[in-house]
């Protein structure tokens, strides 16, 4: 009797693992040490003020869950849960200090629910856009992570509003997520594509971004940022990959909606405060094409070109970097190359993206990275390495490394210079 009440319980057990068989948790773990320098003054309330800092970096570490069931006649149910994860204990990297009141749980990643069949792939929930999955592809970097990653400078614009010193700056990135519906492609003689449409109320808000005082004059500076998420965006990719070549094209359009407002500083150092407007920025496209060649084991290479452009109608008697613009554009352009030599896998990567052109004259804004990264396998899936990047502003460039994690800020022109090591592995 006991042995046959063993028999069925471990019957019952095997069944509930089979059952559970088509669920994969999984997850990045990826930290590193760094120490960082900058070339000119410290932003305003940084620390430290010396232009140095020394600080953990927590490099997109997440934890996923994703499963498959089968619904009948070629087709399935898929869903994917996916949150980055605090391995600093450090939202904001302001050096080490006792804190418990930070979750282990950030952001969220790419989570969504679809069904799959021979004709494709439907998809509903918050989204790596195509456009952004067509960029992070070319990236040479271990999980397009870290200071060097393509997106730093690659997918968008961003530049300084008011004079030098102020920490305000407009943003505007195509290379994101949202909440979206998309549809993935087969792949059909080596052709993929995908197209996503995010709808009218991105993430559940309002769309608008609302800043303020923006401080603009003789002797103002800015305080505040814009940053213009696109909503209401269409995006779309499409490639084709054969005999170790790869090429493909992306596209994205969106509306954007922001208010601000602008405070005038005068001779006599008199701040008036206007009204909050709306629609100075209205519109942000974005397209890329790149190509890679993986034909010899082991080898990456890769090139990309972007361009960005941001449509705007600022009203009259608006003074800002938008007044008299109808657009702002730039381009962008990155080479990166990758080799996995036993253990070994040295990665070296540059980016540049141009001075925007069609503003108010303060357009010198453009910068340059370039990052060199080292990794040494322990095993299949940990890794060491050492990473050293450096970024050079042009005279209004307000870019900073792209992993965050230091209170080291630009405030138009700074060059960053960071170097250290870390971990990653995945599970």
């Amino acid at each position: 009797m006991q042995k046959k009440l063993i028999a069925l319980a471990v019957a019952g057990l095997s069944t509930a693992a089979f059952a559970q068989t088509n669920v994969t948790i999984y997850g990045v773990a990826d930290v590193s040490a760094q120490g960082t320098t900058m070339s000119k003054s410290v932003a305003q309330g940084s620390n430290p003020a010396d232009g140095s800092a020394f600080n953990l970096k927590n490099n997109s570490s997440l934890i996923g869950f994703k499963g498959t069931e089968d619904l009948g006649n070629g087709l399935k149910g898929l869903f994917q849960i996916e949150t980055n994860v605090n391995m600093t204990g450090q939202s904001s990297g302001q050096g080490v200090a006792a804190n418990t009141s930070n979750s282990n749980f950030g952001s969220l990643r790419d989570t969504y629910v679809g069904a799959s069949s021979k004709f494709g792939t439907a998809l509903g929930g918050y989204l790596s856009t195509p456009f952004r999955s067509a960029l992070t592809s070319f990236d040479v970097m271990p999980g397009a992570t870290g200071d060097g990653r393509i997106e730093n400078l690659m997918g968008g614009m961003r530049f300084a509003l008011g004079q030098p010193g102020g920490t305000g700056y407009f943003n505007a990135n195509s290379s994101v997520r949202a909440t979206a519906l998309a549809y993935v492609m087969p792949t059909m003689y080596g052709f993929s594509g995908a197209i996503a449409y995010t709808g009218s109320n991105n993430n559940g808000g309002s769309n608008q971004t609302t800043v303020g005082p923006v401080a603009i004059g003789s002797k103002g500076t800015s305080n505040s940022q814009i940053n213009a998420a696109p909503q209401s965006a269409l995006s779309l990719n499409l490639g084709w990959e054969g005999y170790g070549f790869g090429i493909k094209g992306a596209f994205q359009q969106a509306k954007v909606n922001n208010s601000m407002q602008i405070a005038y500083t005068d001779a006599n150092n008199v701040v008036t405060t206007s009204p909050t407007f709306t629609g100075n920025a209205q519109g942000l496209t974005s397209y890329l094409v790149g190509a890679q060649y993986t034909g010899v084991p082991g080898l990456k290479v890769a090139v990309v070109y972007n361009r960005n452009t941001v449509g705007t109608n600022t009203p009259n008697g608006n003074t800002s970097f938008f007044e008299g613009a109808n657009k702002l554009s730039n381009n962008a352009v990155y080479a990166g190359t990758s080799y996995r030599v036993g253990n070994w896998e040295p990665r070296l990567s540059y980016q540049h993206v141009s001075n925007t052109t069609g503003g108010d004259g303060n357009d010198n804004n453009g910068a340059n990275q370039w990052t060199a990264n080292v990794g040494y396998y322990l095993s299949k899936r940990t890794q060491v390495y050492g990473i050293v990047s450096g970024l050079k502003n042009n005279s209004n460039g307000v870019y900073n490394l792209a992993s965050g994690g230091t209170s080291l800020q630009s405030t138009q022109g700074q060059s960053f210079m960071t170097y250290g090591m870390g971990m990653r592995t995945n599970f």
